[in-house]
């Protein structure tokens, strides 16, 4: 299903309780090629997070992550408050093989990135 600015509810995937949440990912050709990842708390993402965005607190990145990119070239976007935790989970993932992590610093920052809405 396409979304606004190219947009789409790409893949669901189940997140640390079990329910079934979409990633927010670009589609070309039917593959993902884009995904965006909240690394925040739990409660952080409660308050408000991006539409579309997956939640996996930066701890558990390296168990978490081929749950949402099992392709260590796609792209992958972080957020968290300020960016700092994001800079761990990216040093974490590159230690994993994942060659384009991107930085996108707080939420607010990342949704202007992206052109997203913060939802909760």
């Amino acid at each position: 299903e396409k979304h606004e600015k190219g947009y789409a509810a790409a893949r669901d995937i189940d997140d640390l309780d079990g329910r079934r949440s979409s990633v927010a990912a670009f589609m070309s050709m039917g593959t993902v090629v884009m995904a965006v990842i909240d690394v925040r708390t739990e409660a952080e993402w409660n308050n408000g997070h991006l539409e579309g965005a997956v939640l996996i607190p930066y701890g558990r990145i390296a168990e978490k992550i081929e749950s949402v990119a099992c392709d260590k070239s796609q792209k992958i976007y972080l957020y968290c408050r300020t960016g700092r935790r994001v800079q761990i989970a990216k040093g974490t993932l590159e230690k994993l093989g994942y060659s384009d992590v991107v930085n996108l610093g707080s939420m607010e920052n990342a949704a202007g990135v992206l052109k997203v809405r913060i939802v909760k």
